[in-house]
């Protein structure tokens, strides 16, 4: 959230994950926010809403935002509720500890959201492990020194500042951050003094594998390398970052991720140091009413669907 054009929805407790036992998964759905929605689809999508996200998605002060607000949040209820085996539209939002949105009665089941600009991601883990993702269009060149010198440890500073690119350093620094914050379910602030930039990533840090991402049956390695498919998604590099996070004392696993086609930063990240799976899903919109969509959607091959769509698996 460099700029403000960043928001996000996360939930679950930061109970901790033994470094034993099978790793955990997570979902993330990458869902375009751009104007090529047809208006009964963005009705639609609307619909969906609760009364209060009517009122947030109103109060939006331009249109753009309004739609960001309507596919992000629309989208988000069409995921969960195929998660959950619950119309999309019938999900209640309850305010857990540290204020971070849920599901009431999801059980087990996390989830978080963010966007920038037209893009946004969400975050979902049956794991019961408390879940962060942020996603940061790359920056322009100027202001990254004085950024970093403002908002990051010293050693992030020095990263920063002899970076060819420091921009790009510091983007992918802060979606970090903003990923282990919003696991944490605290204030950014609360956040700010975690070191992120120990990642596996040939950087001079020393942090151990945390995850690896999974996209249309290919496996990538969660500490090095990129998908061998340039239309994939890749966990490139991984750690455990220690906290403390505000007033939880971590750790995280941390994880980032690409596209090569975006022109983002993303990461994100699972409370405890347990190891972790990514699945990487691509959403897009269709024509239809309300109930098609819904429709669309457990069939897993129109409104809302990823790559791969008959074998997508419920739940």
């Amino acid at each position: 959230m460099t700029a403000g054009d960043s928001v996000d929805d996360s939930t679950g407790d930061s109970a901790g994950s033994s470094s034993t036992g099978p790793p955990s998964s997570v979902d993330v759905w990458r869902i375009p926010l751009g104007p090529g929605v047809d208006d009964a689809t963005l009705g639609a999508l609307y619909g969906l809403l609760d009364a209060q996200e009517r009122a947030r998605a109103r109060a939006a002060s331009r249109p753009d935002l309004r739609r960001h607000f309507v596919l992000s949040h629309g989208a988000t209820r069409l995921i969960l509720g195929r998660r959950l085996g619950a119309e999309p539209g019938s999900l209640r939002f309850v305010r857990g500890r540290w204020g971070k949105p849920e599901v009431a009665g999801a059980g087990a089941v996390r989830f978080s959201l963010a966007h920038s600009g037209e893009l946004a991601l969400v975050a979902v883990t049956g794991s019961g492990r408390s879940v962060g993702v942020d996603v940061e269009a790359w920056r322009s060149r100027g202001g990254a020194g004085r950024l970093a010198a403002r908002f990051f440890t010293p050693d992030e500073q020095e990263r920063v500042t002899a970076a060819a690119d420091a921009a790009r350093v510091f983007t992918r620094l802060w979606a970090r951050k903003e990923a282990c914050v919003k696991s944490a379910g605290v204030r950014l602030a609360d956040g700010l003094p975690v070191r992120v930039d120990r990642l596996g990533d040939g950087a001079g840090g020393t942090g151990h594998s945390g995850g690896t991402a999974h996209s249309g049956g290919t496996s990538h390695s969660g500490r090095t390398g990129k998908s061998a498919d340039t239309e994939e998604c890749a966990a490139v590099q991984s750690a455990v970052v220690t906290g403390p996070c505000g007033p939880e004392p971590g750790p995280w696993a941390l994880t980032d991720l690409e596209w090569p086609d975006a022109g983002h930063a993303a990461a994100v990240a699972l409370s405890g140091d347990g190891v972790f799976q990514v699945e990487c899903h691509d959403v897009w919109f269709g024509e239809g009413t309300r109930d098609g969509i819904r429709m669309q959607l457990h069939d897993g091959c129109a409104a809302v669907r990823h790559r791969g769509c008959a074998g997508m698996a419920s739940g």
